[in-house]
């Protein structure tokens, strides 16, 4: 099977006999309990608990590959650099190394995994989406996938699954559990301390989470994009949300909105984003998990 090209993303490089240690302490997730055959998620939050970045996480030794939005890595490494302090590892951008490409039908028989070869290049499959599982791969060599820039297909399949991730507009927007984070996979509430770890879990423990991310369309709309403010019919005082991403695919615009969970459950509700085309009707509908649960639906 072949693979595409994808363009909008790329690769940080964790390298070091301290870099599975050094993550640990700085990402959402548990780097140090993951095999080398798993495939999580993860993000580096601020103090406040707010998104700087997310990440697919893939472990080999004592490398460890965060592949991300493109745009977001000279900032990522930056602010990860800055707490390596003593530790043995360095981070780097590694997107001139490595060439990630999407995978529409992964060979890999089970979700969330990672298939290694002897060159150190890696297959990942995400979650069943009808007959296919979608994945992505990270090559060394340049000369393994076809130049065809696929990143819409690629981020319409994170859509379609409900995985939201940050993008250079919506940084810092959003606490894990708003984009559902918490739901996929994104955040371990046992694995101890890392930048905004008291806010994130004290969300997660106190009472119900208030604005989760839903699926939504809008068809035959002018390209949309993230960080665009959500308006709900009725409440035009203030935003009801954020849109999270957003991927032209087939003539429509499919995007990720962040709302309250009341208001997205109330039938008949409409909502819109206004740009300079004017309003936009979107076609708001749950993900393919149940939002209103806490804990990953994705194990």
């Amino acid at each position: 099977m072949s693979a595409q090209f994808l363009s909008r993303w790329g690769v940080i490089g964790v390298d070091g006999d301290d870099a599975v240690t050094f993550l640990q302490s700085q990402l959402s997730n548990d780097v140090a309990g993951m095999a080398e055959s798993q495939l999580r998620m993860a993000g580096l939050c601020t103090a406040k608990g707010r998104l700087l970045g997310s990440f697919f996480v893939l472990r080999q030794g004592k490398q460890v590959l965060l592949v991300c939005r493109k745009e977001t890595i000279a900032a990522l490494v930056k602010r990860l650099s800055m707490f390596v302090l003593r530790s043995k590892c360095k981070v780097r951008d590694c997107t001139a190394e490595y060439q990630v490409s999407f995978l529409s039908n992964s060979t890999l028989a089970s979700p969330m995994r990672v298939q290694w070869d002897e060159q150190g290049n890696a297959k990942a499959s995400l979650r069943p989406i009808g007959d296919s599982m979608p994945g992505f791969q990270i090559a060394a060599s340049t000369e393994q996938a076809q130049r065809g820039h696929a990143d819409d297909e690629f981020e319409y399949a994170l859509q379609q699954l409900g995985i939201a991730y940050v993008s250079q507009a919506t940084v810092e927007m959003f606490v894990p559990q708003a984009i559902n984070f918490d739901l996929v996979g994104g955040v371990s509430f046992s694995k101890g301390c890392y930048p905004g770890q008291e806010i994130v879990a004290r969300s997660h423990y106190l009472g119900k989470v208030k604005r989760r991310v839903f699926q939504a369309t809008a068809a035959g709309a002018p390209t949309l994009t993230a960080g665009l403010d959500v308006w709900l019919s009725g409440k035009e005082n203030e935003p009801a949300g954020s849109v999270a991403t957003v991927v032209g695919f087939n003539g429509q615009q499919h995007l990720l909105v962040e709302l309250p969970v009341e208001d997205a459950d109330q039938n008949g509700a409409t909502f819109t984003v206004k740009n300079e085309a004017g309003e936009i009707q979107l076609k708001v509908q749950p993900p393919p998990y149940d939002v209103h649960q806490k804990g990953s639906v994705f194990e």
